[in-house]
């Protein structure tokens, strides 16, 4: 029995279930692998396959024909090219957390990462940190700190400095002139004292007189018993010449406070020639547990990759403790700010990653209130927008690696790193989903935006896979496909069956085919 191969004509090979799907995606590239020579061997040289040697025969090859390519074992991978764009991503507007005048702002076009200075507030410099949650209150030691409020109405004429560890007795802020004095007690100063017409009795009288007591002012030898007598009087009178306030006997309500211990001044909320009213507070004083959470860790990590690491003994664990104080304290006198070991909210910005500044939504001289923007920002990093039609939403996951196909022509490896869940509706009026991918290396990306570029993605292959070129595929008259091998004395026909097209290869299963073997191709 003859069989006739023919030179010049497509095999009509059935296309894969993953073909036929390809073929119905929008917006696809393909690369040129499925194509197949066919040889024909006409005017009455014919190859005769024996029976019983699985469809292969002998042949005499043409003299002209020398053109070989060996038979490999190899990876083929099938890949779809989509378009995209090369560009930043949009960001929410940075706002102040503080209240003031815009001082100075970065301009449009600039861009910032952790540790700068992206605007300042009445010269008060906001530093850009990264973090995902963003800032929501002081970051300070501990997270029980309560104000001490004032109860006076007045002008502020002098006050002590944040740090400041007040004690009975001490003077903790000033007045109109008259000074406020911490004393030690349970029960809260919420009344003035005094000798009245009928003796006032009650805790806040025998916490005021065991004070004086035992500070040394009695010299009428009072009875220490929670009633305000006229001997009371006098030995208030006594105090009050002793540390500069109006001797008149009484203790006006707001002249002294009463706490259970020490307390330390974290922070001063007024400033001397304040105008204070009752009810104001004056400081934010210590508690005893130490502050945790994701804002206090994300504080740490920029102080770390920053290099105030507290001489090594910074752990970065969200929890504020000594060395946490130390690396703050060692950061703020390296910007020249006060170095009080506290984070004030409005002194930083938490952002996920670098910025680059789109527009001053406050430009230098604005007021502000905690709340405004201040600067609308994008992603500092270029990133490859890809709107994936919808029918291939299972192409791609966070992680997978892609190609980026750059204006000139130039691959880039890059990652996914975003898949938007919920579909979008495009201007043809298709679903897509939008991927967001970042470049492996952003530096190759350097001076485009809103750039065009191509996605390709992997969306099939095999591995390991005897592999020929598809130029020698044979189509056999009767039907099935062949390669011309080469022998020792020329060539042979081998029946093979085709599998896997891509790149200009094809897999092949046969019995007789052998890697390294060497076929005939045009």
């Amino acid at each position: 029995m003859s069989t006739t191969v023919e030179r010049g004509a497509v095999p009509a090979a059935a296309p894969t279930e993953h073909d036929e799907a390809a073929s119905a995606s929008p917006k696809r590239r393909r690369w040129p692998w499925v194509v197949a020579a066919v040889v024909v061997i006409a005017g009455g040289t014919a190859a005769v396959i024996a029976a019983g040697n699985g469809g292969a025969a002998n042949t005499e090859t043409p003299a002209e024909v020398t053109n070989f390519a060996e038979a490999v074992v190899a990876d083929l991978v099938e890949v779809e090219s989509y378009d995209a764009t090369l560009g930043t991503v949009a960001g929410d507007p940075v706002k102040s957390q503080l209240a003031g005048t815009v001082t100075s702002a970065l301009d449009a076009g600039a861009t910032a990462q952790a540790g700068d200075v992206i605007f300042t507030v009445d010269g008060d410099p906001v530093v850009l940190f990264y973090g995902e949650t963003p800032a929501w209150r002081d970051l300070a030691p501990t997270d029980d700190a309560s104000f001490l409020v004032n109860r006076l109405n007045g002008t502020v004429t002098d006050v002590v400095e944040a740090g400041t560890v007040l004690e009975e007795g001490d003077i903790a802020y000033w007045v109109n002139g008259e000074p406020v004095v911490v004393l030690y007690g349970d029960t809260p100063a919420y009344r003035t004292m005094l000798d009245a017409r009928t003796d006032l009795e009650g805790d806040d009288i025998l916490q005021l007189e065991t004070y004086l007591d035992e500070a040394g002012y009695d010299d009428v030898g009072i009875s220490v018993d929670g009633t305000f007598t006229n001997a009371t009087a006098s030995v208030v009178e006594n105090w009050q010449e002793a540390i500069g306030a109006t001797v008149d006997g009484v203790v006006g309500l707001g002249e002294v406070i009463f706490v259970d211990a020490p307390i330390e001044v974290r922070s001063v909320e007024v400033e001397v020639g304040d105008t204070i009213n009752d009810g104001r507070a004056v400081f934010t004083i210590e508690g005893t547990t130490a502050m945790t959470g994701d804002d206090v860790e994300q504080l740490e990590t920029n102080l770390a990759a920053l290099g105030y690491d507290a001489e090594g003994s910074l752990v970065v664990d969200g929890t504020f403790d000594d060395a946490t104080t130390e690396a703050i304290v060692a950061w703020q006198a390296a910007r020249g700010v006060e170095a009080d070991g506290i984070v004030e909210l409005g002194e930083i910005v938490f952002v996920p990653a670098a910025i680059r500044v789109s527009d001053q939504l406050a430009s230098p001289g604005t007021a502000v209130n905690p709340g405004v923007g201040v600067l609308a920002v994008s992603s500092a990093d270029k990133v490859v927008t890809l709107n994936l039609p919808a029918e291939d939403q299972d192409l791609l996951e966070v992680g997978d690696g892609v190609v980026v196909e750059l204006p000139d022509g130039t691959d880039v490896a890059a990652t996914v790193t975003e898949v938007a869940t919920v579909a979008s509706v495009n201007q043809q009026g298709s679903a897509v989903f939008e991927i967001t991918i970042v470049l492996d290396d952003p530096s190759t990306a350097a001076g485009l935006d809103e750039a065009p570029v191509d996605v390709e993605i992997v969306t099939d292959s095999v591995q390991d896979v005897l592999a020929v070129p598809v130029t020698a595929l044979l189509a056999l008259s009767e039907g099935g496909y062949a390669v011309e091998v080469e022998t020792g004395t020329g060539t042979r026909l081998v029946a093979v069956d085709p599998g896997f097209y891509a790149d200009g290869m094809v897999e092949v299963t046969s019995s007789e085919l052998q890697p390294g073997d060497r076929v005939v191709v045009p």
